[in-house]
């Protein structure tokens, strides 16, 4: 059975992260602001308490957090037009093709899979998507690992990771990938790849130290393109479209939903086949494995 991360079982908040990465936050803003467009429904897939929701909430008709986190999706602000939903990457709980588009960001270092979730995305997504990774061909691994073939060749890099102040230990997933590796998967599934931008450019910290926050920033948009084309970065982001993609179908966000067990298309959030019910009393709607109502 695939691995899934799950911070509750960590009891972790995920807002402590952010305290001290104020260029990252900012860097990873910028960029989305320039290429999240608008249409009817977006997805965003790991979205914990809601960190970029006011980007895009505006944009849509109606807008999904997504997140496997119970905890952290119940610390997201309230908005008018964005659902929460609690459930698994691997199994998502919508009906194919019936989200025009989205993203998934600071998501696919916790995935075990990447094959199998990429997979899955190409079935809800009907449209355009931004996918965000953590880039092993970064600038700086390169030089630290420049004598490994081991590293060179593999698609994928376990990061080592010990107890922390974030509280994760060492059998938590923390995957680096290649983006040649993620870039095939994708076209394997129906994605053609629009754009590619290297984020993050000046994440060390002896530079968020001792330069001004407006200078990295203003760095990193001034070096981004040249940055991007070499991949220079530890994070990546694809902006990506569907191949041969369908007429979008415009449908509530109640029409979408199905039965994460037996596919069955959701009438008033219940399965009838299943007789379960999926809208839990904190207005979130749970479709987790562990959970029962």
């Amino acid at each position: 059975m695939t691995k899934v991360q799950d911070y509750d079982s960590l009891d972790y908040d995920y807002r402590k992260y952010w305290k001290d990465r104020e260029y990252e936050n900012l860097s990873e803003r910028n960029i989305l602001s320039k290429i999240i467009t608008s249409g009817y429904n977006f997805i965003d897939i790991g979205g914990a308490y809601g960190r970029l929701t006011d980007i895009y909430k505006d944009k849509y008709n109606y807008s999904i957090l997504f997140d496997y986190s119970y905890k952290n999706l119940k610390r997201a602000q309230k908005y008018k037009n964005v659902f929460r939903v609690c459930g698994d990457i691997y199994n998502m709980p919508f009906s194919d093709n019936s989200i025009e588009g989205g993203m998934c960001i600071r998501v696919m270092h916790h995935i075990e899979d990447p094959k199998k979730a990429i997979k899955e995305l190409s079935r809800i997504i009907n449209s355009d998507f931004i996918l965000e990774f953590a880039n092993k061909n970064n600038f700086a691994s390169l030089m630290k690992h420049k004598f490994s073939k081991e590293f060179i060749s593999q698609d994928k890099y376990e990061i080592p990771h010990n107890k922390d102040s974030q509280g994760f230990l060492d059998n938590q997933i923390f995957l680096n990938f290649s983006p040649k590796f993620i870039i095939t998967e994708l076209s394997n599934n129906k994605f053609d790849i629009k754009n590619k931008y290297s984020v993050s450019n000046f994440r060390q910290k002896f530079l968020k130290k001792f330069l001004p926050l407006n200078f990295l920033i203003g760095s990193e948009n001034f070096l981004q393109g040249f940055f991007s084309k070499m991949s220079f970065g530890p994070s990546i982001f694809l902006y990506i479209e569907k191949k041969n993609k369908t007429k979008f179908i415009k449908q509530d966000f109640s029409e979408i939903l199905i039965c994460v067990n037996c596919k069955t298309k959701l009438i008033n959030y219940k399965c009838n086949k299943c007789r379960k019910s999926y809208l839990d009393k904190s207005g979130i709607f749970n479709f987790r494995p562990t959970f029962n109502n």
